[in-house]
């Protein structure tokens, strides 16, 4: 069996870095030996796909085992390799923060298509404004200002999201953070009342792992069209 864990997702030219790069933020926190796997992936997960079924990428595979679900992945990386919780009540309030995130993400990513959750942002541009308006004004402050809360709950939101360590749900943040950023750069240093997020999100970037992966050019840019 491979050391290295493969990694299956869209290639850059279809996608920004999107929900693998959650998966890709686990794997360089960790300094693990990754290899990703673009080439024919809609063929792959529509008719090809060997081993337990999966519906869509991200998937990770090692061997005769594969994984999907972007939320199962981070959560069994990070128990696995470390970045876990280390007590009953602190794992499930982590589940409950990256059942959020994921709720999140996924309302950022819709609010651009609200037409046809399935098509291009670009083949509904008018149509969906209304729908991103929404999210930016009701629903973008309302998930921050809950971030935030969480924050504050866990050593006056001077460390990390759960415990006294860093787990996966750090990173599942900072992702989330860095993706709203980019996404909204004209919105995002106007929102009000998020201190704490701020400076959570400088202070997991700069840990030395991360820090080195955003600094050599690996990562994808964001596309600004979906928080993807």
């Amino acid at each position: 069996m491979s050391d290295v864990w493969e990694l299956y997702y869209h290639g850059p030219k279809l996608v920004g870095p999107g929900r693998g790069e959650f998966v890709r933020l686990m794997f360089e926190e960790l300094g693990m030996k990754y290899k990703e796997v673009n080439d024919n992936v809609y063929e792959l997960f529509r008719d090809k796909l060997q081993g337990f079924p999966s519906l869509a990428p991200p998937m990770i595979k090692k061997g005769d085992f594969q994984l999907s679900q972007t939320g199962v992945i981070c959560k069994y990386l990070g128990k696995k390799y470390g970045l876990y919780p280390d007590t009953e009540e602190d794992e499930w309030h982590a589940e409950q923060v990256l059942s959020t995130i994921m709720d999140y993400i996924s309302e950022g990513r819709l609010a651009f298509h609200g037409k046809n959750f399935y098509e291009s942002y670009y083949t509904q541009q008018e149509e969906t404004k209304p729908y991103i308006k929404v999210f930016i004004e009701k629903r973008m402050p309302k998930f921050l200002d809950h971030f935030e809360k969480v924050l504050k709950a866990n050593d006056r939101g001077n460390g990390f999201v759960i415990g006294k360590k860093l787990t996966y749900v750090d990173i599942a943040l900072l992702h989330v953070l860095r993706a709203t950023e980019a996404q909204f750069p004209d919105v995002w240093p106007a929102v009000e009342n998020i201190p704490l997020l701020r400076a959570f999100k400088e202070r997991i970037s700069a840990r030395p792992n991360l820090a080195a992966y955003f600094k050599s050019g690996r990562p994808r840019p964001f596309e600004g069209n979906s928080m993807m």
